[in-house]
């Protein structure tokens, strides 16, 4: 069997799952792997077959979307023609992590494609919402990456085809030893804001930013590039994590039992689902970055521990019946 693994490279969470995901994938199967977006700054384990433009989130420096940037910093034209053009039937399944080239290839010209996304988590009925609807925010969800067949992760298992996070091993395992010290991921702000928020906190800070090249000091804070390695090893060493209301990062310490607190992405609907549900496994929340009570949540007790399996290689099997029966039947 040859099976497509088509990535979402506008943030880092898409390439850790798949990370942890195509290595399993491989004991069964040829797998190939298309990345689209220019926003991840983490290694696949396998060098992509292709690399799409696709369509990237930008963002201003004051943590929230940039529509403006949005639309004037990506190709249309250029996605268009690689929708019209990717080769998708050279391959018995797709497997989709909201990429939109592979995704909108299938449904314009064919093809057996399942989406295995957070995003397909939000957008089940059960799952949390913010009080105020989005209809926009809610129509992205469900057109950016359209699928017919889809698996869906979420912070608490909605329905049987909405799966509980799955912790990677490289985190699931790692060492933890945790101290006083605060791990912040916050892309969307800009490094004035974050030395201006953090060079006088009470314990010793690491953020990892993707706008910086070289690393900063600035009083209590250290600025760093994004390195997956450095990253974990602030990860294993930190006792509270601070971070925009993605989905891997802020499960991965809600596994490890860190102090957790989110702050969406400004004008991100996807982000207030997240906090949402985030806040009814125990994390903080705040609107920016200036409203958040820092020295209040550094002094509060840590959400419980989940116990989330490890179901990888069953997942594996639930995506291999997608594949066509006659195919299935030959193999």
């Amino acid at each position: 069997m040859r099976l497509l693994y088509a990535v979402q490279g506008t943030g880092n969470g898409h390439v850790a799952r798949a990370r942890h995901l195509i290595p399993v994938l491989s004991a069964y199967a040829d797998v190939i792997v298309w990345l689209s977006g220019t926003e991840s700054q983490v290694d696949l384990p396998v060098v992509p077959a292709r690399r799409f433009a696709g369509i990237s989130l930008k963002y201003n420096e004051r943590g929230g979307l940039s529509y403006v940037r949005c639309l004037t910093g990506n190709s249309w034209l250029r996605f268009v023609r690689d929708v019209l053009r990717a080769p998708i039937h050279e391959f018995d399944l797709i497997i989709n992590d909201f990429e939109p080239v592979s995704a909108w290839a299938a449904v314009l010209r064919g093809g057996t494609l399942v989406e295995l996304s957070h995003q397909a988590g939000v957008r089940h009925p059960l799952a949390p919402k913010p009080k105020r609807p989005n209809a926009v925010g809610e129509l992205i969800l469900r057109y950016y990456a359209p699928s017919k067949y889809a698996i869906g992760f979420h912070v608490h298992s909605l329905a049987p085809n909405v799966r509980p996070p799955l912790i990677r091993r490289e985190v699931r395992f790692a060492e933890q030893r945790p101290q006083p010290q605060l791990l912040v991921y916050l892309p969307a702000y800009g490094c004035a804001e974050l030395s201006a928020t953090f060079s006088d906190c009470p314990v010793p800070v690491r953020a990892f930013s993707p706008r910086i090249l070289k690393p900063e000091v600035h009083g209590a804070l250290q600025l760093e590039p994004v390195d997956a390695q450095r990253f974990l090893e602030a990860f294993c060493t930190s006792d509270s994590v601070l971070c925009s209301a993605g989905f891997e990062l802020p499960t991965e310490a809600l596994f490890h039992g860190k102090r957790l607190a989110v702050i969406p992405i400004a004008g991100q609907y996807e982000q207030a689902c997240n906090a949402v549900a985030l806040r009814k496994a125990g994390a903080w929340h705040a609107r920016s970055l200036a409203r958040f009570k820092l020295l209040k949540w550094l002094k509060s007790p840590p959400p419980p521990k989940p116990m989330w399996p490890d179901y990888s290689e069953e997942l594996v099997h639930e995506l291999l019946r997608y594949v066509p029966q006659k195919l299935a039947a030959s193999s």
